[in-house]
């Protein structure tokens, strides 16, 4: 983790996100952008960045636009669909850090900070680099177990659609909270799998490929549920835990 917690490499790190954000943006979405950040920051907002598979130009056909404020949430009547934007208070943000959130820190460590006035996203990483702070993988595979179990139960009722978006969110868990546990900082979604393959976690990382770039019929995902039941029977609480290669 490079060190960026003084003001003139903070400085540095700006202008590289937000050259970094123009060039992994096409115009269509440069200019959503934009008007999130106008709205955001006549709201009131200490920080604002860019966050997600775009920030690291990794966008797939199921990526959303990913924002993360800290401030007051802006009315966002008539923008696209596909924006998702995550707003904290500054003590609620706070708070996330200390506890072990990984969305806080991804966006810390990778995503591209466009609005900082107040220091808020380099203080927080300033905190980071201190304090040592790593994300706690046991909430990663907890969150797996949970929509696992949601995906079998609408398999049952042969819900495809929902079927498939609950098991790759099962699955981008699982491999977060993996990587985790290996002190491997995870990337974007479309580039866990690669992440999980360096691991020998093949069979993982398949499926979660294939939940991403394919349309998985009730068979296969009937077997992607089997394969993220597996993987969370053999995770104990102790987060050195890890399941066999397959």
């Amino acid at each position: 983790m490079p060190e960026l917690a003084t003001a003139d490499r903070w400085e540095d790190r700006l202008h590289e996100d937000r050259e970094r954000a123009t060039r992994f943006q096409s115009k269509q979405l440069q200019a959503v952008t934009a008007e999130v950040l106008r709205r955001a920051v006549d709201g009131g907002a200490y920080a604002f960045a860019l966050t997600g598979s775009t920030a690291r130009g990794h966008r797939t056909a199921i990526s959303d636009l990913d924002f993360h404020l800290v401030g007051p949430r802006p009315d966002m009547g008539g923008l696209s669909g596909e924006v998702d934007l995550v707003a904290d208070s500054i003590d609620r943000f706070q708070r996330r850090l200390a506890e072990g959130d990984d969305f806080i820190q991804w966006t810390l460590r990778l995503g591209c900070v466009l609005h900082d006035p107040e220091q808020i996203f380099r203080d927080a990483y300033r905190r980071i680099e201190l304090e040592r702070l790593w994300p706690d993988p046991q909430r990663k595979y907890e969150r797996a177990e949970a929509l696992g179990s949601l995906a079998e139960r609408v398999l049952s009722i042969e819900d495809r659609d929902a079927t498939q978006e609950h098991v790759r969110a099962a699955l981008t868990s699982l491999a977060r909270g993996f990587l985790l546990t290996n002190a491997i900082f995870p990337l974007a979604r479309d580039e866990l799998a690669t992440q999980l393959r360096e691991l020998g976690l093949r069979a993982i990382a398949e499926w979660l490929h294939r939940s991403i770039h394919e349309v998985l019929n009730l068979v296969e995902l009937s077997a992607a549920v089997g394969a993220v039941r597996h993987a969370v029977s053999n995770i104990s609480t102790s987060t050195d835990s890890m399941p066999e290669a397959a």
